[in-house]
């Protein structure tokens, strides 16, 4: 979480990465991102709201006209010695924002899975040295 430049290998949704801010993932920095399948791309941006290094990441994710989510993911160790991840997303701007949040999670719960089942796997691929 803490690289900018994998979001496009973990977040589904997430087409390609156009820029990281080099203070990533502190409060205020963002990451520039495009949203979809081509034709049909957004290109916007991602900003960190809140930032606990190891423990809690708080996002602005915004897609175009349609708004923007608050995604939060959290982290804690694991009994097996490992980290958990939980994610959630509620509608935070813009129409999306008219979903009220008990819907909108219902509906992103597949796809939050799918994240973190991908980010663990990035996650476990490069190792505890290389994620420091």
């Amino acid at each position: 979480m803490a690289d900018g430049w994998t979001y496009s290998q973990w977040v589904v949704g997430n087409s390609r990465m156009r820029a990281v801010d080099p203070h990533w993932p502190a409060p205020g920095a963002a990451i520039k991102h495009s949203v979809g399948v081509w034709p049909a791309v957004i290109d916007d941006e991602t900003v960190v709201e809140e930032s606990i290094p190891g423990e809690r990441l708080v996002l602005l994710a915004k897609f175009g006209a349609l708004g923007a989510a608050r995604v939060t993911l959290e982290l804690r160790d694991s009994d097996d010695g490992g980290c958990e991840i939980e994610m959630h997303e509620v509608p935070a701007q813009g129409p999306a924002n008219l979903v009220p949040d008990k819907l909108a999670e219902l509906a992103v719960r597949i796809r939050n899975r799918e994240c973190t089942w991908r980010l663990a796997a990035l996650a476990e691929r490069l190792g505890p040295q290389e994620l420091d």
